[in-house]
């Protein structure tokens, strides 16, 4: 799954969420990364 931490913006490919980001080691801000199709579809609700 394609990742990116909250605070440095890193993106990263890997099978599950780590527990801190890879490259800042920042605890707890690594998240799914958004696709182009994930927010049209936030948009639509608007």
């Amino acid at each position: 799954m394609k990742l990116k931490c909250a605070k440095c913006n890193y993106r990263f490919e890997k099978e599950e969420i780590p527990f801190r980001c890879p490259y800042c080691a920042k605890e707890g801000a690594v998240t799914m990364q958004e696709t182009a199709q994930d927010i049209l579809d936030e948009a639509a609700f608007i």
